[in-house]
């Protein structure tokens, strides 16, 4: 029988202590830090039948949950790990990172 050994990992432990300017996540990232990950930026959320959805045409408004001024949602693989405000970066929306989950 082949057996396969497997060697531990140690992984360094970083006390987070939130300030300004401080990243996200505070750890050595020299093997993933090349690795791009996709973020989305949660709005709000809408609730309506589905016969309305099928009526829905080129013009119509769809009105969210969320206040003008609520903080959006920053989420990692449907997970939300920030808040933040929306702002105008050029020509594009861009998000000003207010709160860390």
């Amino acid at each position: 029988m082949n057996e396969i050994v497997v060697a531990p990992i140690e992984l360094e432990e970083v006390a987070y202590e939130p300030g300004v300017g401080d990243p996200l996540i505070k750890r050595n990232l020299s093997m993933l830090g090349h690795v791009n990950v996709r973020l989305d930026v949660v709005l709000g959320a809408a609730e309506m039948s589905v016969e309305k959805l099928f009526n829905l045409g080129k013009g119509d408004s769809v009105a969210l949950d969320a206040h003008l001024d609520a903080p959006v949602t920053l989420q990692l693989d449907g997970k939300s790990i920030a808040r933040g405000q929306l702002m105008a970066v050029g020509d594009h929306f861009g998000l000003k990172v207010t709160e860390i989950l």
